[in-house]
């Protein structure tokens, strides 16, 4: 998630914050700085399929065992995410943030057993939160940055599932009537495979526990954006892109900067 994004600001006598540190020594070079600080909303399309790596059950408190490999499964996943999000420039190449927000999950899974299928919806909701940091720097009108960030979401299995996200884009740098202007291609890799743990209650009244080993079918997505600050405290910000296997994902982010 790199779409850079709150605290009151501290000025110094020069009248400039005194974050981000090392700030007035990228002023002096002509390099144009941020607002230190930002508040912002995130939002999230997400479509892919997930491979589904073993399924384990167990009933009525039986240890769960492997599903024999007769039995194959397949899903997809389509993911709304909205977050609210809170970042600082500590460097001027430095970016750290905050994200907490909400998770809807809708899915599919298809269980095949020889020629006889049948397909199981599952709609999810809950909560999400993490940390993430990001590295920007560049030469003359070309830049690159690098982030990583890490989650938690509690969609209501017995587990929360974690994810670490990271990501590198490359792109160019001007300006669109006096207002800085970016675009940028980008590489990104999902780590979110996880075990989903659970338990149900069957037909005849009894439980039954389960354990799926899951992640992204294809973790690796490659898209393009652009952003523009329509003022010094207001920019805006969208990406898309694709997995390339029928996969994918849009983000829009509007940011409050000060």
């Amino acid at each position: 998630m790199l779409v850079l994004a709150a605290l009151p600001v501290i000025a110094d006598d020069s009248g400039h914050s005194r974050l981000p540190f090392l700030g007035d020594e990228a002023r002096k070079r002509g390099i144009e700085l941020p607002l230190p600080f930002g508040v912002g909303l995130v939002y999230y399309k997400l479509q892919r399929d997930i491979q589904v790596n073993e399924v384990r059950v167990g009933r009525n408190g039986a240890a769960p065992a492997p599903v024999p490999d007769a039995v194959a499964f397949s899903s997809n996943s389509d993911v709304d995410n909205l977050n609210l999000k809170f970042d600082v420039w500590l460097l001027p190449f430095l970016n750290v943030y905050a994200i907490v927000g909400d998770i809807k999950n809708t899915s599919t899974t298809t269980v095949a057993l020889g020629d006889q299928s049948v397909s199981l919806p599952t709609k999810l909701d809950g909560s999400v939160g993490g940390l993430g940091v990001t590295l920007a720097g560049g030469v003359g009108s070309f830049f690159g940055a690098l982030d990583v960030n890490g989650a938690r979401a509690d969609i209501g299995f017995d587990d929360r599932f974690h994810a670490l996200v990271s990501s590198a884009r490359a792109g160019w740098h001007g300006t669109a009537r006096s207002r800085p202007v970016r675009v940028w291609a980008n590489a990104t890799y999902w780590d979110t495979f996880a075990t989903a743990r659970g338990t149900v209650t069957d037909a005849t009244g009894g439980t039954l526990k389960f354990e799926v080993d899951q992640g992204p079918k294809y973790p690796w997505t490659y898209g393009a954006g652009f952003s523009y600050s329509f003022t010094p405290s207001f920019d805006f910000s969208t990406d898309l892109g694709a997995d390339f296997h029928g996969g994918w994902y849009v983000a829009i982010v509007p940011v409050w900067r000060f």
